[in-house]
């Protein structure tokens, strides 16, 4: 197949969507509103649980070097 029929067959389904979208806009965009809204509530979930993970893994670094430091003078 030509490069053309890609860029043909592009065409065609974005006058498709085109289409579907004026056709149904307001529910269209009721779902979009509602799926972006879940997206930006699992991308706050995932930051906060990332920035605990990162708090914990400092906890235990500052905890270890202390241990490292006592064992190293009582030594």
């Amino acid at each position: 197949m030509g490069s053309w029929w890609k860029y043909a067959l592009v065409f065609v389904g974005g006058a498709v969507a085109g289409v579907i979208v004026s056709k149904n806009s307001e529910q269209l965009r009721d779902v979009c509103t509602k799926a972006m809204g879940g997206i930006l509530d699992i991308k706050d979930r995932t930051l906060a649980a990332a920035e605990t993970a990162k708090e914990t893994a400092e906890d235990f670094l500052a905890e270890a070097e202390a241990r490292r430091k006592t064992v190293n003078s009582a030594a």
